[in-house]
């Protein structure tokens, strides 16, 4: 079994009662590769999981449960600000035990512990992480996204 410290970013747009929100997210993912497949753990937003036999596909399997949360937010029936509140709130959990798996995975990694045959980026510096929310004026093309990165973004290293 091998950890990985993965960064991510995901984002798109987000149907509420009266709004159109586009959301992008840049956040942290702990990677378990055992023999069979990929397990991926949320550590910012924390509480997500997925598995699955390659890590693109526990990846996808894990951004679309991020999109669904979000989609459930905005389906209360809440205006916008109350939807960004609850989004960044949502965002802001941090699986605990999983962040100190991950810390501990970069620390391997930065040690050179860790074989990097993933095939990602090395990111060698913190990024700047969190949820962007903006408020669009109207439903347009301009709504629509470049199709979701099919894996992480980058190995923490």
């Amino acid at each position: 079994m091998t950890e990985y410290a993965l960064y991510f970013e995901t984002g798109g747009p987000v149907f509420g009662e009266g709004f159109v929100a586009l959301v992008r997210m840049r956040g942290r993912l702990l990677a378990v590769r055992s023999e069979d497949d990929f397990e991926l753990y949320g550590v910012n937003p924390g509480g997500a999981a997925e598995h699955a036999p390659t890590l693109n596909e526990a990846y996808v399997r894990l951004v679309e449960d991020l999109r669904l949360v979000l989609v459930d937010i905005a389906a209360e029936g809440f205006g916008f600000e109350e939807f960004r509140r609850q989004a960044e709130d949502f965002f802001a959990t941090t699986g605990s035990r999983a962040e100190a798996r991950w810390r501990e995975a970069r620390t391997r990694a930065r040690r050179g512990e860790i074989d990097t045959e993933l095939g990602l980026r090395i990111e060698r510096q913190d990024p700047e992480l969190g949820i962007a929310i903006e408020l669009l004026d109207k439903a347009t093309a301009a709504a629509n996204q470049a199709p979701q990165q099919q894996g992480p973004s980058a190995l923490a290293a």
